[in-house]
């Protein structure tokens, strides 16, 4: 599964909730590594999987 996982993109936005920014820049430090391991991955889908998902809306579940 690619990191990160729904779970800890949950954790993230929880720990990051007041500094968004903060969270970009964090994630920011892995897309920067992320070419290095990764040297076949397009550059948008490695921007899309470290940095894009911040941006989405986490939709809540219906409470049952």
């Amino acid at each position: 599964m690619p990191w990160p996982c729904p779970t800890r993109k949950r954790e993230l936005r929880a720990e990051y909730a007041d500094t968004p920014v903060s969270l970009a820049l964090y994630l920011g430090s892995y897309l920067v590594q992320a070419p290095e391991d990764m040297p076949w991955t397009p550059a948008g889908v490695l921007h899309r999987r470290f940095l894009g998902w911040t941006r989405q809306v986490e939709r809540s579940k219906p409470a049952v």
